[in-house]
């Protein structure tokens, strides 16, 4: 798969964020340029090589991931993101008034030791034989514009992450008006009565569901469930996922059943 590098428009307002990282001291082999490394960690990124396959134009592999690590704890990606959610708020603005979230599950292998570490963000994955993996929720705008991601390990249901991926947005959410009312869509894996009370100090709602597109039960409609009528995209699981993970999010689809809550 074919990387672009990064531009120097997007390089700009990273390099101040990562002075801090420079070397003082003198001596030694010449360091390599941060804009090299980050194009190698986004290489690896993108492409999901592993370390080792990076190619040696972006340095040596130990030199690369050591760096990511130390980005990583200090911050630094946290940062880009906001840096950008901020610049494309001023530009295009976000759209609040249909929210969303779901989660992808992806593996993780784990060599050398017998439990999954949940300070690692790991654990056993109950759809994939119990393997190791990772469970990334991801809190979305109408655009499908990524407001807040979390990590944890593959074994943690959906619905008890709603208020920590929504504690995670990067950007203040603006208090919703009669006007300018807010909603936020969820898949039937969030219907659990502590999802209501989690979402409630946040987003004071009423529930409603949206049936199937896909599915139609041959029961009929449920009394007291109007449909919404909106859907976010395919659940984690599906096709429609690939290997991007959540991202297929800002696809407009009526497919799944989800849960809305509008704010009053």
């Amino acid at each position: 798969m074919a990387y672009q590098e990064i531009s120097d428009a997007f390089w700009n307002p990273v390099e101040p964020l990562l002075d801090p990282f420079k070397r003082k001291k003198s001596g030694g082999s010449p360091p390599v340029e941060f804009r090299c490394i980050l194009n190698g960690i986004f290489s690896r990124l993108k492409t999901g090589c592993q370390w080792g396959h990076l190619p040696p134009c972006y340095g040596s592999k130990s030199t690369v991931h050591e760096h990511f690590q130390r980005w990583v704890q200090a911050g630094v990606f946290a940062e880009i993101f906001r840096v950008y959610a901020e610049e494309y708020q001023e530009a295009h603005g976000i759209e609040w008034t249909w929210q969303a979230m779901d989660g992808a599950l992806m593996q993780a292998p784990v060599r050398g030791q017998a439990v999954c570490l949940a300070d690692e963000a790991l654990g056993r994955n109950p759809t994939d034989r119990g393997r190791s993996g990772s469970k990334m929720p991801l809190h979305v705008d109408q655009n499908g514009i990524p407001l807040g991601v979390t990590l944890v390990g593959a074994h943690v249901h959906d619905s008890r992450l709603v208020s920590s991926t929504l504690a995670a947005a990067i950007l203040p959410r603006p208090e919703p008006t009669p006007d300018q009312p807010q909603h936020l869509c969820l898949d039937k894996g969030y219907d659990y009565a502590r999802v209501e009370r989690e979402v409630w100090p946040i987003m004071p709602t009423s529930r409603t569901f949206a049936a199937s597109a896909r599915k139609k039960s041959p029961q009929g409609p449920k009394p007291n469930r109007p449909g919404a009528g909106w859907s976010s995209g395919p659940s984690p699981g599906s096709k429609g996922f690939g290997r991007f993970g959540p991202a297929t999010l800002a696809r407009p689809r009526t497919i799944w059943p989800l849960f809305t809550w509008p704010v009053r």
